[in-house]
């Protein structure tokens, strides 16, 4: 035991440098010195001629210099960093004899867009209304406005406009999966309505998703779409709006009376789960297969719902829609007679509220294409009718006209921040475009021009001040002589500024028809060619008969 303490002892101690400091400090010949086992040099002539041999020179000081201790290393690593070390030298040597030696490009750096704030003015601008609301009058008119970021914020966009009814979606109307309402989005909205004075169970009028279509014959789809619908209702209960408008929907491929009993059983369905809200079925323009172009329709429907219901089920009239579908609102007689029919066939006990919109296409074209008040087919007199129609009182008035101006256009620059009309501006898309859908869950497919570049589209935003002035318009129109100056001179003046688009869609309706014409036009002489074949051929089988019997 005690020799071997001795010769322990007897073993200067040196410690051992760290692996970090050995592989930092560690050069070419100091690599060379150290000690290879069982590993031949594979060095090549070039490196091993250009990098100098490690010997123990003596130093200034005359101290001779140690070499520095490393781990070995196995001859796989040393011939791999040998042959990494010889390609990178003769990649170089080649790329200067060619002169492909790029210079490294000075990096880019984007300064970060910053967004700029606005001024005390801006926000306060934002704030004051276009106009302010009329009071004590009979007529509640108002628009579909935008409810971003909280149902709540309707009601300060309606006051914007100086609106006295509005309409509002209550979720997403394009998806069907939605988060639940808030309840502070619910207690802020009702609390909005009662600070502003507006009867959130009369003249609020949501709006329903254009998804939806409870005539749908697929089970798995009339689900998913009552679920949604039902879902809406019970939101509208939950603020305390007795009104839900929505599209009746389209029969597909299915027949229109099988389509109208599942859209019957459907509302019989929600109306037994609901118990304020009433379901408002909107009168359509009758193209294709969708429901609602025809009152009978609707009378049709309603006798298909237990009478226990009828006192919560209520048709709207959409200006636009009617007249598309061939009814005449603009001439007085036209107009009484069309309320008269509509009293008759349904009921105006039935009617809760209106839609106001004027149209670009003529009466009976089917089209359901919405212009601005006057300009179109309609005209001012149509609303003339309206506005001074008893039967109209107190219901909510909706306005779903177009807002949208170029951008270019700085001739009128907008008094407020916009991005709120926008959404809903977008939110009627589908009823402000220009396609038809016969079937709203198979839109039809763009046609793509080969060859042709597409036109560039200007850049437009919604102007909300369009419908505080149509707001202003209609409710001026309520008292007014419509043989006086002042409204011939302003029925005129807006006639005028729609007259383009008047003459380009009445052109294109033209065409359609004339079309059409041909169509049922050589349809006719085709069965009576066949017609005349076929007694032809009758006469032809007698004489051979009588031939043969002969």
């Amino acid at each position: 035991m005690s020799t071997h303490k001795s010769a322990s002892s007897a073993v200067p101690d040196s410690p051992l440098p760290s692996p970090k400091t050995s592989k930092c400090n560690a050069s070419a010949g100091d690599i060379d010195a150290a000690p290879q086992p069982n590993s031949p040099s594979r060095r090549s002539k070039r490196l091993k001629s250009d990098i100098p041999e490690a010997s123990n020179q003596p130093q200034a000081n005359g101290d001779a210099v140690e070499p520095k201790s490393e781990r070995p290393q196995t001859s796989r690593t040393r011939v791999k960093k040998e042959v990494e070390e010889e390609s990178e030298f003769l990649i170089s040597i080649k790329a200067k004899k060619n002169g492909a030696v790029k210079q490294e490009e000075p990096e880019v750096v984007t300064a970060k867009a910053t967004k700029k704030r606005k001024t005390k003015e801006e926000r306060e601008t934002e704030v004051m209304p276009l106009r302010p609301r009329t009071q004590g009058l009979r007529m509640f008119v108002g628009a579909h406005v935008s409810a971003a970021k909280g149902v709540f914020n309707a009601v300060n966009n309606t006051t914007h406009i100086g609106g006295n009814a509005f309409a509002l979606f209550l979720k997403s109307q394009r998806k069907w999966d939605n988060p639940p309402l808030q309840d502070d989005h619910r207690d802020q909205f009702r609390q909005s309505c009662s600070e502003q004075k507006y009867n959130a169970a009369k003249h609020v009028l949501p709006h329903g998703s254009y998804l939806v279509n409870l005539a749908q014959e697929d089970k798995a789809k009339a689900k998913q779409a009552y679920n949604s619908f039902l879902d809406d209702l019970q939101r509208c209960e939950a603020l305390g709006i007795n009104l839900y408008n929505f599209h009746p929907g389209s029969a597909g491929q299915t027949t229109l009376p099988s389509a109208l009993t599942r859209l019957a059983k459907a509302l019989t369905n929600a109306l037994a789960a609901t118990s304020t809200v009433t379901p408002v079925l909107e009168t359509m323009c009758g193209q294709g297969t969708t429901i609602g172009g025809s009152l009978t329709e609707f009378r049709d429907i309603i006798a298909q719902i237990p009478k226990e219901h009828h006192s919560r089920v209520g048709i709207c009239i959409d200006t636009c829609h009617s007249h598309a579908a061939g009814y005449d609102l603009v001439t007085p007689a036209g107009f009484k007679a069309f309320l008269k029919e509509f009293d008759e066939v349904i009921g105006l006990q039935f009617l809760r509220a209106l839609h106001l919109n004027d149209s670009k296409t003529p009466r009976g074209s089917h089209r359901d294409l919405h212009a601005n008040i006057g300009t179109g087919f309609l005209g001012l007199r149509a609303f003339h009718n309206i506005m001074n129609e008893p039967t109209f009182e107190d219901m909510p008035m909706i306005l779903e006209t177009p807002i949208d101006r170029p951008v270019s256009d700085t001739s009128k620059p907008p008094t407020t921040d916009t991005s709120s009309a926008t959404a809903a501006h977008e939110a009627c898309a589908s009823e402000d475009s220009e396609s038809d859908l016969s079937d709203p869950e198979q839109p039809p497919k763009k046609k793509q021009t080969k060859g042709k570049p597409k036109k560039p589209t200007a850049r437009v935003i919604a102007d909300p001040s369009v419908w505080a002035n149509e707001i202003s318009l209609l409710e001026s129109l309520i008292g007014m002589d419509p043989e006086s100056p002042e409204f011939r001179s302003l029925e005129a003046k807006l006639a005028d500024e729609g007259k383009e688009m008047r003459e380009k869609h009445q052109e294109q309706h033209d065409r359609k028809v004339e079309t059409e014409e041909k169509k049922k036009k050589k349809a006719l002489e085709k069965g009576q060619k066949s017609l005349v074949d076929m007694m032809k051929g009758s006469s032809a089988a007698k004489g051979k008969k009588k031939t043969a019997d002969s």
